[in-house]
């Protein structure tokens, strides 16, 4: 070996050969590097994209269902109050009452188990459901609001999440995350607070229920 080193460096032509096949090779081995770190970035940059699109899709899913969950209690308490036409034993109660249930399953399947704000707004939205079919108004009315304030922080950490996906920047988004659950947990101790839906067919009057609605509104 090393005498093929020796003849090598002795002859000027073969040396100006040998440094042409090493240059050569590096830079087929530096076109290969380049074309792998490329092919992963791209499939990478595809991936984080789809990713993120979906979940664009997941929040405004969200959001419709939130609404229209809104609007069908309010609609279901509002006819089952007014006593219109035996509304509670009519055809249209049936279709109501099973477009909430709809719309509740929509809700439960769009969900993660796992996650603590997802069971806190499911727990809204469920008492929202029981108090359209069995209680007052102002039940309503205080469950709907509870559960929407629930539904903007589960909204709001989606659109965190995609944001930062986007971004690429990974480091970012625990970190965020973490600052984020910090004030989750302020939001449970105030406005967001769950135990004001214990008050929901506990024996308080429709104005009872209306001050705990109103309290939410103090900053």
């Amino acid at each position: 070996m090393w005498s093929w080193w020796s003849e090598i460096l002795q002859d000027p032509t073969k040396v100006g050969v040998v440094a042409a096949w090493f240059t050569g090779g590096a830079a087929l081995v530096g076109v290969g590097i380049s074309a792998v770190v490329s092919t992963i970035v791209s499939r990478l940059s595809v991936y984080i994209n789809a990713v993120t699109s979906e979940r664009s899709k997941w929040i405004e899913a969200l959001r419709g269902t939130i609404s229209n969950l809104s609007a069908a209690a309010d609609r279901i308490v509002t006819l089952r109050q007014a006593k219109a036409a035996n509304y509670a034993e009519s055809v249209e109660w049936a279709t109501d009452t099973q477009e909430l249930h709809r719309l509740m399953t929509d809700l439960t399947l769009r969900l993660n188990p796992t996650e603590p704000e997802a069971l806190n707004l499911l727990k809204a939205a469920r008492k929202l459901n029981a108090s359209a079919r069995l209680h007052s108004s102002a039940a309503v009315i205080l469950a709907d609001e509870v559960m929407v304030r629930h539904a903007q922080w589960v909204l709001k950490a989606e659109w965190e999440r995609a944001k930062e996906e986007a971004a690429g920047r990974l480091q970012a988004l625990r970190f965020c995350y973490r600052r984020w659950r910090r004030a989750y947990n302020r939001f449970l101790l105030r406005d967001g607070s769950l135990q004001k839906l214990d008050a929901i067919g506990a024996g308080k009057t429709d104005l009872e229920l209306t001050l705990l609605r109103s309290e939410m509104d103090v900053v």
